[in-house]
Protein backbone atom coordinates (compact mmCIF):
# COMPACT_ATOMS: atom_id res chain seq x y z
CA UNK A 1 0.00 0.00 0.00
CA UNK A 2 2.48 2.40 0.40
CA UNK A 3 4.08 2.04 -2.34
CA UNK A 4 0.71 2.80 -4.10
CA UNK A 5 1.15 6.63 -1.75
CA UNK A 6 4.81 6.99 -2.49
CA UNK A 7 3.79 7.20 -6.19
CA UNK A 8 -0.07 9.44 -5.71
CA UNK A 9 2.65 11.97 -3.58
CA UNK A 10 3.68 14.24 -6.16
CA UNK A 11 0.13 14.38 -7.73
CA UNK A 12 -2.21 13.95 -4.76
CA UNK A 13 -1.46 13.25 -1.05
CA UNK A 14 1.65 15.92 -0.77
CA UNK A 15 -0.63 18.99 -1.90
CA UNK A 16 -3.53 17.46 0.54
CA UNK A 17 -1.21 16.79 3.64
CA UNK A 18 0.82 19.96 3.06
CA UNK A 19 -1.59 22.10 6.10
CA UNK A 20 -0.86 19.54 8.23
CA UNK A 21 1.14 20.37 11.03
CA UNK A 22 4.44 18.69 11.30
CA UNK A 23 5.06 15.27 12.43
CA UNK A 24 1.33 14.45 11.18
CA UNK A 25 2.05 15.46 8.02
CA UNK A 26 5.58 13.95 7.25
CA UNK A 27 5.39 11.35 5.12
CA UNK A 28 6.68 8.10 7.87
CA UNK A 29 4.21 9.70 10.47
CA UNK A 30 1.99 6.81 11.23
CA UNK A 31 -1.43 9.61 10.99
CA UNK A 32 -0.72 10.08 7.03
CA UNK A 33 0.03 6.73 6.42
CA UNK A 34 -3.24 5.30 7.94
CA UNK A 35 -4.80 8.51 6.45
CA UNK A 36 -3.60 7.76 2.65
CA UNK A 37 -4.57 3.66 3.82
CA UNK A 38 -7.79 5.01 4.18
CA UNK A 39 -8.48 6.97 1.12
CA UNK A 40 -6.58 4.58 -0.70
CA UNK A 41 -9.22 1.89 0.21
CA UNK A 42 -11.86 3.86 -0.38
CA UNK A 43 -11.22 5.89 -3.31
CA UNK A 44 -9.57 2.51 -4.88
CA UNK A 45 -12.47 0.23 -3.89
CA UNK A 46 -14.97 2.73 -5.45
CA UNK A 47 -13.35 2.72 -8.50
CA UNK A 48 -12.63 -1.35 -8.81
CA UNK A 49 -16.64 -1.59 -7.95
CA UNK A 50 -17.29 0.86 -10.74
CA UNK A 51 -15.02 -0.07 -13.47
CA UNK A 52 -15.31 -4.21 -12.92
CA UNK A 53 -18.95 -3.92 -12.28
CA UNK A 54 -19.98 -1.66 -14.83
CA UNK A 55 -17.60 -2.99 -17.62
CA UNK A 56 -19.96 -6.58 -16.34
CA UNK A 57 -23.03 -5.67 -16.28
CA UNK A 58 -22.21 -3.88 -19.88
CA UNK A 59 -20.70 -6.66 -21.98
CA UNK A 60 -21.10 -9.84 -19.88
CA UNK A 61 -24.40 -9.73 -17.62
CA UNK A 62 -27.41 -11.24 -19.07
CA UNK A 63 -30.17 -9.12 -18.73
CA UNK A 64 -32.64 -11.62 -19.02
CA UNK A 65 -32.04 -12.32 -14.95
CA UNK A 66 -33.75 -8.63 -14.60
CA UNK A 67 -36.92 -10.16 -15.85
CA UNK A 68 -36.86 -12.50 -13.03
CA UNK A 69 -39.67 -12.19 -10.51
CA UNK A 70 -36.85 -12.30 -7.48
CA UNK A 71 -34.65 -9.47 -9.04
CA UNK A 72 -35.99 -6.55 -7.14
CA UNK A 73 -37.43 -3.14 -8.40
CA UNK A 74 -34.23 -0.65 -9.17
CA UNK A 75 -32.39 -3.42 -7.83
CA UNK A 76 -28.62 -2.33 -9.37
CA UNK A 77 -29.64 0.97 -7.74
CA UNK A 78 -30.04 -0.52 -4.31
CA UNK A 79 -26.71 -2.68 -4.58
CA UNK A 80 -24.77 0.47 -5.74
CA UNK A 81 -26.41 2.45 -2.59
CA UNK A 82 -25.26 -0.18 -0.43
CA UNK A 83 -22.14 -0.73 -1.68
CA UNK A 84 -21.19 3.02 -1.70
CA UNK A 85 -22.03 3.37 1.78
CA UNK A 86 -20.14 0.22 2.97
CA UNK A 87 -16.84 0.24 1.12
CA UNK A 88 -15.74 3.66 2.98
CA UNK A 89 -17.14 2.30 6.29
CA UNK A 90 -15.04 -1.11 5.47
CA UNK A 91 -12.32 1.03 5.19
CA UNK A 92 -12.09 2.16 8.50
CA UNK A 93 -11.46 -0.84 10.19
CA UNK A 94 -9.25 -2.40 7.15
CA UNK A 95 -7.03 0.80 7.09
CA UNK A 96 -5.59 0.18 10.36
CA UNK A 97 -4.22 -3.02 9.58
CA UNK A 98 -2.69 -1.96 6.10
CA UNK A 99 -0.98 0.66 8.51
CA UNK A 100 0.64 -2.26 10.41
CA UNK A 101 1.56 -3.35 6.75
CA UNK A 102 2.84 0.15 5.91
CA UNK A 103 4.86 0.36 9.23
CA UNK A 104 6.59 -3.54 8.31
CA UNK A 105 5.02 -5.29 11.43
CA UNK A 106 3.92 -8.18 8.67
CA UNK A 107 5.80 -10.63 6.58
CA UNK A 108 5.63 -8.47 3.39
CA UNK A 109 8.72 -8.34 2.06
CA UNK A 110 10.41 -6.05 -1.26
CA UNK A 111 12.73 -8.85 -2.61
CA UNK A 112 13.27 -8.94 -6.50
CA UNK A 113 12.08 -11.31 -8.20
CA UNK A 114 14.58 -13.46 -9.64
CA UNK A 115 14.66 -15.53 -12.80
CA UNK A 116 12.64 -18.42 -13.68
CA UNK A 117 12.78 -20.14 -10.11
CA UNK A 118 12.17 -16.92 -8.64
CA UNK A 119 8.75 -16.67 -10.64
CA UNK A 120 7.87 -20.29 -9.79
CA UNK A 121 8.53 -19.83 -6.27
CA UNK A 122 6.21 -16.62 -6.68
CA UNK A 123 3.69 -19.04 -8.21
CA UNK A 124 3.87 -21.72 -5.05
CA UNK A 125 3.18 -18.78 -2.61
CA UNK A 126 -0.17 -17.76 -5.03
CA UNK A 127 -1.52 -20.92 -4.61
CA UNK A 128 -0.81 -21.30 -1.34
CA UNK A 129 -2.46 -18.13 -0.46
CA UNK A 130 -5.30 -18.41 -2.36
CA UNK A 131 -5.41 -22.30 -0.73
CA UNK A 132 -5.64 -20.31 2.62
CA UNK A 133 -7.57 -17.34 2.25
CA UNK A 134 -10.25 -19.71 0.48
CA UNK A 135 -9.80 -22.49 3.70
CA UNK A 136 -10.17 -19.59 6.53
CA UNK A 137 -13.38 -17.78 4.18
CA UNK A 138 -14.96 -20.87 3.64
CA UNK A 139 -15.89 -21.42 7.87
CA UNK A 140 -16.29 -17.30 8.23
CA UNK A 141 -18.73 -17.56 5.76
CA UNK A 142 -20.33 -20.71 7.35
CA UNK A 143 -19.86 -18.58 10.88
CA UNK A 144 -22.00 -15.89 9.11
CA UNK A 145 -24.87 -18.52 8.65
CA UNK A 146 -25.57 -19.14 11.59
CA UNK A 147 -28.51 -17.26 13.18
CA UNK A 148 -27.26 -14.39 14.98
CA UNK A 149 -24.83 -13.67 12.67
CA UNK A 150 -27.03 -13.93 9.59
CA UNK A 151 -29.55 -11.68 10.49
CA UNK A 152 -27.55 -8.73 12.25
CA UNK A 153 -24.83 -8.83 9.45
CA UNK A 154 -24.72 -11.93 6.66
CA UNK A 155 -28.85 -10.99 5.57
CA UNK A 156 -28.43 -7.41 3.35
CA UNK A 157 -26.15 -10.03 0.98
CA UNK A 158 -28.52 -12.25 0.77
CA UNK A 159 -30.99 -9.44 -0.36
CA UNK A 160 -30.14 -9.92 -3.87
CA UNK A 161 -31.46 -13.77 -4.64
CA UNK A 162 -30.69 -13.36 -8.45
CA UNK A 163 -27.67 -11.17 -8.51
CA UNK A 164 -25.54 -8.84 -10.39
CA UNK A 165 -22.72 -7.87 -11.03
CA UNK A 166 -23.31 -4.54 -8.99
CA UNK A 167 -24.65 -7.47 -5.79
CA UNK A 168 -20.55 -8.07 -5.04
CA UNK A 169 -19.99 -5.59 -2.61
CA UNK A 170 -23.27 -4.75 -1.63
CA UNK A 171 -23.22 -6.25 1.77
CA UNK A 172 -23.05 -4.65 5.98
CA UNK A 173 -19.79 -3.43 6.21
CA UNK A 174 -18.78 -5.89 8.43
CA UNK A 175 -19.62 -8.56 6.71
CA UNK A 176 -16.96 -7.75 3.81
CA UNK A 177 -14.32 -6.91 6.64
CA UNK A 178 -14.83 -10.42 8.11
CA UNK A 179 -14.41 -11.94 4.46
CA UNK A 180 -11.25 -9.99 4.24
CA UNK A 181 -9.38 -10.73 7.06
CA UNK A 182 -8.18 -13.93 5.85
CA UNK A 183 -5.94 -12.24 2.97
CA UNK A 184 -4.23 -10.15 6.28
CA UNK A 185 -3.73 -12.54 8.44
CA UNK A 186 -1.57 -14.70 5.75
CA UNK A 187 0.73 -11.34 5.21
CA UNK A 188 1.04 -11.70 9.18
CA UNK A 189 2.08 -15.16 9.20
CA UNK A 190 3.39 -15.91 5.68
CA UNK A 191 6.32 -14.29 3.97
CA UNK A 192 5.29 -12.68 0.61
CA UNK A 193 6.19 -10.07 -1.84
CA UNK A 194 4.34 -6.81 -1.27
CA UNK A 195 3.93 -6.34 -4.85
CA UNK A 196 2.31 -9.56 -5.42
CA UNK A 197 0.45 -9.13 -2.35
CA UNK A 198 -1.16 -5.70 -3.74
CA UNK A 199 -1.54 -7.16 -7.22
CA UNK A 200 -4.29 -10.01 -5.77
CA UNK A 201 -6.14 -7.44 -3.83
CA UNK A 202 -7.26 -5.72 -7.28
CA UNK A 203 -7.42 -9.93 -8.20
CA UNK A 204 -9.67 -10.97 -5.66
CA UNK A 205 -12.08 -7.79 -5.67
CA UNK A 206 -12.92 -8.29 -9.53
CA UNK A 207 -13.33 -12.28 -9.17
CA UNK A 208 -15.64 -10.93 -6.28
CA UNK A 209 -17.26 -9.66 -8.90
CA UNK A 210 -17.26 -11.97 -11.41
CA UNK A 211 -19.04 -14.37 -9.40
CA UNK A 212 -21.77 -12.34 -9.04
CA UNK A 213 -22.51 -11.88 -13.01
CA UNK A 214 -24.40 -15.10 -13.35
CA UNK A 215 -22.02 -15.86 -16.24
CA UNK A 216 -21.43 -19.23 -16.80
CA UNK A 217 -18.32 -20.26 -18.04
CA UNK A 218 -17.42 -23.27 -15.24
CA UNK A 219 -19.77 -25.45 -13.33
CA UNK A 220 -16.89 -28.30 -12.55
CA UNK A 221 -15.69 -29.83 -9.42
CA UNK A 222 -12.59 -27.49 -8.34
CA UNK A 223 -12.91 -23.67 -8.97
CA UNK A 224 -15.88 -21.60 -7.22
CA UNK A 225 -17.15 -20.23 -10.00
CA UNK A 226 -20.52 -17.85 -10.97
CA UNK A 227 -22.86 -21.05 -11.26
CA UNK A 228 -21.72 -22.33 -7.69
CA UNK A 229 -22.32 -18.35 -6.37
CA UNK A 230 -25.97 -18.63 -8.27
CA UNK A 231 -26.71 -21.78 -6.63
CA UNK A 232 -25.54 -20.00 -3.08
CA UNK A 233 -27.71 -17.04 -3.23
CA UNK A 234 -31.02 -19.30 -4.65
CA UNK A 235 -30.34 -21.84 -1.80
CA UNK A 236 -28.80 -20.09 0.60
CA UNK A 237 -26.65 -22.98 2.37
CA UNK A 238 -24.54 -24.33 -0.12
CA UNK A 239 -21.54 -23.34 -2.30
CA UNK A 240 -19.50 -21.39 0.86
CA UNK A 241 -16.19 -21.24 -1.25
CA UNK A 242 -14.55 -18.27 -2.64
CA UNK A 243 -12.27 -19.90 -4.81
CA UNK A 244 -12.44 -23.70 -4.46
CA UNK A 245 -14.87 -26.23 -3.77
CA UNK A 246 -12.76 -28.17 -1.80
CA UNK A 247 -14.36 -27.09 1.60
CA UNK A 248 -17.61 -27.30 0.45
CA UNK A 249 -17.01 -31.14 -0.78
CA UNK A 250 -15.01 -32.01 2.38
CA UNK A 251 -18.09 -30.78 4.59
CA UNK A 252 -20.97 -31.80 2.60
CA UNK A 253 -22.39 -28.36 1.69
CA UNK A 254 -21.39 -28.43 -2.10
CA UNK A 255 -24.19 -28.42 -4.97
CA UNK A 256 -22.54 -28.75 -8.77
CA UNK A 257 -24.46 -26.51 -10.78
CA UNK A 258 -26.56 -28.54 -13.49
CA UNK A 259 -29.28 -26.89 -16.35
CA UNK A 260 -31.93 -28.52 -13.60
CA UNK A 261 -30.60 -26.68 -10.16
CA UNK A 262 -28.98 -23.29 -11.38
CA UNK A 263 -31.88 -21.08 -12.60
CA UNK A 264 -34.74 -22.63 -11.23
CA UNK A 265 -33.74 -22.81 -7.62
CA UNK A 266 -36.21 -21.49 -4.60
CA UNK A 267 -34.68 -20.21 -1.39
CA UNK A 268 -34.59 -22.49 1.59
CA UNK A 269 -38.55 -22.15 3.54
CA UNK A 270 -38.16 -19.53 5.87
CA UNK A 271 -35.66 -17.33 3.84
CA UNK A 272 -37.32 -14.44 2.31
CA UNK A 273 -36.88 -11.83 0.13
CA UNK A 274 -37.39 -8.06 1.21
Amino acid sequence: MEEIAKVLDPYVFDSLFSKVPSPYGDHDHWFRQMACAYLLLTFGGYFMYLTGAGLSWLFVFDKNLRKEKRFLKNQELKEIALSLYSIPVMAIPSCLIFLGEMRGWSQLHEDPIVGVQGWISVAVQVVFYLAFTDMLIYFIHRGLHLPWFYVNIHKPHHKWIVTSPFSSHAFHPMDGFAQSLPYHIYAYIFPFNKFVYIALFVVVNYWTISIHDGFGMYSGQVLNGSDHHVIHHRQFNYNYGQYFTFWDRLCGTHRKPTTTNLFDAEPPKGVKQE
